[in-house]
């Protein structure tokens, strides 16, 4: 009976290490899509975005999908070991069993882990360039508004106009 145990729980952490590498790879591929989302937020290459949020979706559809199955496995781990479903994470469990594969899965665990927390550094980066780009849009619209005093104005040579337009106006403040 202890044989059998071995291997299924070698065969577990087998698995595991197995999905936290494709999790790995779909980080990866994550933060890649973050940074050419930021890169077109900064070129303002709006006919981009449709394609990039093609791909997250994929990514995310992916993502979710291993999170099942990730989630199966700790709880196949959990039973193994006859620990409480709840209240256990991957971490916990794999602490506990004393292998090289164990340890192996921690070290990848804590390195996506990490992974992860870049790529939510990286998504709060690109929402502020986004919150600062609609910021400039707000703020053009209201200046293509207002009546620009004389003094302000400048027409499109570089020369002062006594009569303004609102794009100069644009112009000048931009």
């Amino acid at each position: 009976m202890g044989r059998l145990s071995i291997v299924k729980d070698s065969r577990l952490l087998e698995q595991v290490l197995h999905l936290l590498s494709r999790e790995s790879a779909q980080c990866d591929l994550l933060a890649h899509n973050i940074l050419q989302e930021r890169d077109a937020i900064k070129r303002m290459a709006l006919h981009e975005f449709i394609a990039i949020n093609q791909t997250r979706i994929s990514i995310l559809e992916c993502l979710s999908g291993l999170k099942e199955e990730f989630d199966g496995l700790v709880r196949d781990l959990s039973a193994a070991h006859g620990l409480p479903d709840t209240g256990r994470t991957l971490p916990d469990i794999l602490q506990g069993i004393k292998s090289s594969q164990a340890l192996a899965g921690l070290e990848l665990y804590e390195r996506l882990a990490d992974r992860v927390r870049a790529v939510q550094r990286d998504i709060t980066v690109n929402q502020l360039l986004v919150k600062n780009v609609q910021s400039f849009i707000v703020r053009a619209l209201e200046a293509h508004r207002q009546t620009a005093p004389e003094s302000d104005v400048y027409s499109i040579s570089g020369g002062r106009s006594s009569t303004g337009t609102p794009a100069s106006l644009i112009r000048c403040k931009g």
